[in-house]
């Protein structure tokens, strides 16, 4: 990451809340937790989901720590989501936190 000004999307931290449905299963359902600025790069291309329409696209979003953003998490950029599925400290100074993620589209 080389500039601040590299971090303008306005993201919201969204982390995962399981609600029993009172017949053994669950419903899983997002809150927000916090609102970070961040770059998102897009990595590979698109690939289908099994006989699914629409595409599965994998970015790097980089926020500023101390976030504490968590695999399973989910950032949400306007309409756009993106599942955290890594999150790594590339320096090792805690300035910076990139995350794996991929977006999914209907």
């Amino acid at each position: 990451m080389s500039a601040i000004g590299a971090l303008r999307h306005r993201l919201v931290q969204e982390t995962p809340v399981t609600t029993p449905d009172g017949l053994g299963g669950a419903s899983v359902s997002f809150i927000a937790v916090d609102a970070l600025w961040g770059a998102v790069e897009t990595r590979g291309t698109p690939a289908e989901i099994a006989d699914r329409p629409g595409a599965l696209l994998a970015h790097t979003v980089t926020v500023r720590a101390p976030a504490t953003v968590q695999p399973g998490d989910r950032l949400r950029c306007g309409a756009r989501r993106f599942l955290v599925e890594a999150v790594s400290d590339p320096d090792g100074r805690g300035r910076y936190l990139v995350c794996d993620c991929r977006e999914e589209t209907p």
